[in-house]
């Protein structure tokens, strides 16, 4: 039976804050986002020294000297307390500074009415310690796990300055100019890469965090992407497994911790997978993280997290049920390719076996759209001479030349026209990706050709990769294109030549009678002869100069000198018979 039937109606929380709830009630464990950029020594020197002479390594008088002055405490505390970033339901975050390296700390400690429970504070060294494993550019990462008087038990990481990335939307949903430009869709998919990364990696050491949400990632001013708060991680693995001695103690501690009581509701209420609302389902695991990637990514894109409602019950039950609105018509002014709205869905199914498999597999489709990387395409190799395609012949793919040369032709009255040659990065037959009409050229390789394959599917499929307008964009174009390709005169696409000598009989012989010698301007009956046929005034002037080729008359200072224009009609009709006419 789910926990969410023992809540009380009557409280209020903000959603998107994380809660741990149990039977003893609702513990909110909100805490101010902040962040940390580590930057590892490691000695590269394959000089060992011999475990017998680490004693040699004791202290010197001048060792006691140097450090003394290089050491400059007030009193002789490490840490010294600036200000209180943030203090939450369990703990508290300070800003301090480290006297010995005088340099700025964020310090978490348990709040002081919780310094004698031991779940909070088991918890704040279970935080530490898993933290402390994680050594990647995307996690915040851990310097110390200390006591003190001043502060009790406490641990410390290096602090970043930065914006939690839930102020970030915040800002953009509000229409802020500066973080309307800065941080477009994908601008914000580039920041979500990063925290896959994170969280991959933790996984990849059987730790999942349970907790990823906007309000848990701190973007810096020069592309730092932190994940925060890994308070409710949990290790999931074998620590017996660990080859490394201390590792595998420290790993042992953590899987005690994380056992010690699944019996309560952990998360962020708005965006929880439902197996985190059900106590008595199968626990939080990898398939969890995801989901709550999913979550992040939807909040990033829609602007809203994936569940709101009047109580933290009411959300609560929507996320048992994955009662989540589309992220394409949760906000339809975002324009979110439908690649994305996919990808959010998928990682966000009901069902875990439903879901990317791993976080790797959620990673490569997102750097599909990142760089814009079509689907792969089947290759097809033509020899020198072959036929890619034929005109009249069914056509229902394209294709893009990545090797070689190809020449497009039709064939008219046993005559062979050449319309184009084409080469590498040409694509030929694009219009069997936007009709179903049969094929209206020939397509010839010029030498050994190579080309991809491109169907009506990889199209669409691809289209779903850029915002909703693109797709609208070269629909309407498709179908312009198909409505004009209706109206196009034939005269454009064939030849023209018999009509034209056609037209300029029919023309002469009304206006001046019996009379078989005339002498015309060139521009003016060239331009009433193409206005007739719909064709352009450039290809009546060439079927002029062919024509004075063959002697049907002579062209002499722009106008035609015709002795005989039966000799025209002769040659038209005669023309016209070898096109079939």
């Amino acid at each position: 039976m789910s926990i969410t039937k023992k809540i009380d109606k009557t409280v209020t929380i903000n959603c998107e804050d994380t809660v741990i709830i149990s039977d003893a009630g609702i513990k909110v464990k909100s805490e101010a986002s902040y962040s940390t950029y580590k930057q590892t020594h490691r000695c590269t020197s394959e000089e060992q020294i011999p475990e017998t002479d680490f004693r040699l390594l004791g202290i010197s008088d001048l060792e006691k000297d140097l450090y003394r002055v290089a050491i400059k405490r007030e009193k002789d505390n490490k840490y010294k307390f600036q200000r209180k970033l943030f203090s939450g339901g369990m703990g508290a975050i300070l800003n301090v500074i480290d006297q010995d390296l005088q340099r700025p700390a964020a310090m978490k400690v348990v709040l002081p009415s919780l310094k004698n429970d031991r779940d909070a504070l088991n918890e704040l060294i279970k935080e530490a310690k898993i933290t402390g494993l994680l050594e990647h550019p995307n996690i915040v990462p851990v310097h110390e796990l200390g006591l003190s008087n001043e502060t009790g038990l406490y641990f410390t990481m290096k602090m970043v300055e930065g914006e939690p990335l839930n102020y970030i939307i915040k800002e953009i949903k509000k229409g802020t100019p500066e973080y309307v430009e800065e941080f477009s869709i994908f601008d914000l998919l580039n920041i979500f890469r990063k925290i896959c990364d994170a969280i991959a990696f933790a996984h990849s050491k059987d730790i999942i965090h349970q907790d990823i949400k906007p309000h848990n990632v701190i973007v810096g001013q020069y592309g730092e992407v932190m994940v925060m708060d890994w308070g409710l991680a949990r290790y999931i693995g074998d620590p017996e497994k660990e080859e490394n001695s201390a590792h595998r103690e420290i790993l042992r501690d953590i899987s005690i911790a994380s056992n010690r009581d699944r019996q309560i509701i952990q998360g962020s209420p708005a965006y929880m997978a439902p197996e985190q609302v059900k106590v008595d389902s199968a626990a939080p695991d990898k398939q969890t993280d995801i989901f709550l990637l999913g979550a992040t990514l939807y909040h990033m894109l829609t602007l809203e997290p994936p569940y709101e409602g009047n109580s933290v019950l009411d959300v609560l039950n929507k996320a048992e049920h994955r009662d989540m609105i589309p992220p394409q018509t949760r906000n339809p002014e975002r324009l979110i390719p439908e690649e994305l709205c996919r990808i959010i869905t998928k990682a966000t199914a009901f069902k875990k076996e439903d879901r990317y498999h791993s976080v790797q597999e959620l990673i490569a489709d997102v750097d599909d759209i990142i760089s814009g990387k079509w689907s792969k395409q089947e290759k097809k190799n033509f020899a020198c001479d072959q036929f890619l395609m034929q005109e009249g012949e069914p056509g229902e793919e394209a294709y893009l030349i990545t090797k070689g040369s190809v020449q497009v032709f039709k064939e008219s009255g046993g005559t062979k026209i050449l319309l184009s040659t084409l080469q590498e990065g040409d694509i030929v037959g694009e219009m069997a990706l936007i009709t179903n009409d049969k094929r209206s050229a020939s397509v010839k390789a010029l030498e050994d050709t190579e080309v991809a394959v491109l169907t009506k599917q990889h199209l669409a499929r691809n289209l779903k990769k850029l915002p909703p307008y693109i797709e609208k964009i070269v629909s309407t174009i498709t179908r312009r294109l198909q409505a004009a390709d209706m109206f196009i005169h034939p005269h454009l696409t064939m030849e023209c030549t018999p009509f034209v000598l056609q037209q300029l009989y029919l023309i002469l012989k009304s206006e001046t009678g019996d009379k078989k010698m005339f002498m015309v301007s060139i521009d003016k009956i060239a331009a009433r002869i193409a206005d007739d046929l719909g064709v352009p005034v450039a290809k009546v002037e060439k079927v002029f100069v062919a024509a004075a080729e063959a002697n049907l008359f002579s062209i002499k200072q722009n106008r035609i000198m015709i002795e005989d224009i039966n000799k025209i009609i002769r040659a038209a009709r005669w023309a016209k018979s070898l096109i079939g006419k």
